[in-house]
């Protein structure tokens, strides 16, 4: 089955035995987040539900490994993939891409913050999930993408070469009368 730019309706076992192996370059995933509820949510002329009930851990875990070993199956050489999730099941999660992937493959973390207003409960809130940033390969491909820089910075800054003092802090680098150096010319999107 060759697909480009397509999304594929099913199962997602179903469907990623159809597609070849080393043919995707990037995965997201958003699992169920191992809650324990049943989640339901309707509008005027439809209700949606799914089952977030697994019982145990062990369960969640053999759920999400089979489908992230098919992942990986399918994932170019040059490939990523990026698993969102939160406290429910980070801990399972994380466990199983270092098992697949390898933690050394382990690129980065994207922290989703948002705000919650009231607390109504003991402790601290939930104030955060996770994306997980796992490649296959250390020769992944990544596209960065540049947007402006905000009014207030000092463009000034960015563009002053920094060292390091005897504290190991980075400080601005200095030239022999005390001015700042400059660094090379970089790229600046105003």
């Amino acid at each position: 089955m060759k697909t480009i730019n397509s999304i594929l309706k099913g199962d997602c076992l179903e469907q990623m035995s159809l597609i070849e192996k080393e043919t995707i370059d990037l995965i997201y995933l958003d699992p169920p987040f191992f809650t324990e509820k049943k989640h339901v949510l309707k509008n005027r002329e439809q209700e949606f539900s799914f089952d977030d009930i697994w019982g145990s851990d062990t369960g969640y875990a053999e759920f999400l490994k089979e489908r992230i070993l098919l992942m990986y199956g399918i994932l170019k050489e040059t490939g990523s993939i990026f698993v969102h999730c939160d406290k429910s099941g980070e801990h399972i999660i994380r466990a199983i891409l270092d098992q697949v992937f390898g933690a050394n493959n382990f690129q980065s973390e994207i922290i989703w913050t948002y705000k919650r207003w009231t607390n109504s409960k003991k402790g601290l809130l939930s104030t955060h999930q996770n994306i997980y940033f796992f490649s296959k390969t250390k020769n992944f491909k990544f596209i960065p993408i540049y947007t402006s820089y905000s009014e207030t910075t000092n463009i000034d800054q960015i563009l002053q070469r920094r060292t390091r003092d005897e504290h190991n802090k980075s400080v601005y680098e200095l030239d022999d009368k005390g001015d700042f150096k400059h660094g090379d010319k970089k790229k600046v999107y105003l």
